[in-house]
């Protein structure tokens, strides 16, 4: 039987709006290159992730199964299932997480596509904490809410961070909102009710993902009640992905402050599998460029008139 399936892994459900919009664009890039996509949805479990892979090794979809496209659900944590699917002569590229048995792979079987795939972590850091910058010309305290302090992506975008408010008057506050709208609002909630009931300043809430800038949100809006503290609700909120119709739409109607346009890497994927099939070689490694939203001479115009 002829291989031409893809199967596409991401780590959370199919309510997450990224990953909605990666599965899209995968399946589109799909149809374009001429390959069917299996796409399958974890919902945060590596134990279920890793049934999962091992069904298109070892199971009934191993006949139809070209190659695999994984967004781990963290750092290293389907080391051995690459291992043992490129040996059974699948193709494997890693999304936006990192494993440390990609470069070996590749010496042991250079036929074989595999790479990893993602945006610039660091740089989307970057921008987050010049973003905080051009909103807080003067300075001022943030609560940061990382997605996951166990994945490289949550800790190089903290990293970034780090880096680009150095030398300003900008504090950061960090806390984990594992990359959902959900524990995002208890979270912060809970945090706002401890450090916010005295006379604790708080400037913005920057967020890893949108998602939980929407729950960051909600947990403003409820806390502000609970409190009494009506000006919680007014404490600016920015997020990133960046999506049309979620993140940049959340900025257009003001419920957002900010936003980072993270690209798919789902679709990059696809194309790096298409090209090893017509015999181009395959990189290591693919980085993808992210952008500010608004752009950042935007933001500091409107900083300029806060002044």
């Amino acid at each position: 039987m002829d291989k031409n399936t893809l199967a596409i892994f991401l780590p959370h459900d199919e309510t997450n709006k990224y990953q909605q919009l990666m599965m899209e664009d995968a399946r589109k890039a799909a149809r374009k290159a001429g390959f069917e996509v299996d796409a399958f949805f974890s919902g945060g479990q590596v134990v279920t992730q890793v049934r999962q892979i091992y069904n298109c090794i070892r199971g009934e979809a191993f006949d139809r199964t070209l190659a695999v496209i994984a967004m781990p659900v963290t750092d290293n944590s389907l080391n051995r299932v690459a291992s043992d699917a490129v040996r059974a002569g699948l193709g494997w590229i890693c999304l936006h997480r990192q494993m440390d048995c990609l470069e070996e792979l590749r010496k042991q079987y250079p036929s074989l596509p595999i790479s990893a795939i993602g945006p610039d972590q660091l740089e989307i850091g970057r921008i987050q904490g010049r973003q905080f910058r051009l909103l807080l010309p003067g300075g001022g305290r943030v609560l940061y809410v990382q997605g996951n302090a166990t994945t490289s992506s949550a800790r190089s975008r903290s990293q970034g961070v780090t880096d680009s408010i150095a030398g300003s008057r900008v504090e950061i506050d960090l806390l984990d909102g594992n990359w959902s709208a959900e524990d995002a609002e208890r979270t912060v909630g809970g945090w706002l009710k401890m450090v916010m009931s005295g006379k604790a300043r708080l400037d913005l809430i920057g967020c890893q993902n949108d998602d939980m800038a929407v729950g960051a949100s909600a947990a403003l809006k409820s806390v502000a009640a609970y409190l009494r503290k009506p000006e919680l609700e007014n404490v600016p909120v920015t997020g990133c992905n960046g999506l049309p119709s979620f993140g940049q739409r959340l900025v257009n109607e003001g419920k957002m402050a900010a936003t980072i346009i993270m690209p798919s890497s789902a679709a990059a994927g696809v194309d790096l599998i298409a090209a090893a099939r017509q015999g181009k070689p395959v990189p290591p490694s693919v980085l993808l460029s992210a952008t500010s939203y608004p752009d950042e001479a935007a933001l500091e115009r409107v900083a300029r008139t806060r002044r």
